[in-house]
């Protein structure tokens, strides 16, 4: 992946933690939801559309740089 789309993906990825949402598809994560929506099979930060735990350590800050570092470490990353 060429430099610029990085950082590109990385501006993606850090609008998405300022909303807190999904850093793959943008999608309200599981604690967000509406209750007749929530699902209480998952955790918080499940994500419903990609099915993916977002931050399972509790740890958002953590999480926005382990994917930031996916993209730089050219890692697997679609958003």
């Amino acid at each position: 992946m060429n430099a610029k789309k990085k950082v590109e993906l990385i501006s993606t990825i850090l609008e998405r933690y300022d909303e807190g949402t999904c850093f793959y598809c943008d999608s309200t994560l599981n604690g967000d939801l509406e209750e007749e929506d929530f699902d209480y099979g998952y955790p918080d930060d499940w994500c419903p559309e990609c099915c993916r735990s977002i931050d399972p350590d509790d740890n958002w800050e953590e999480a926005c740089l382990l994917a930031i570092d996916k993209v730089i470490h050219d890692e697997e990353f679609k958003a």
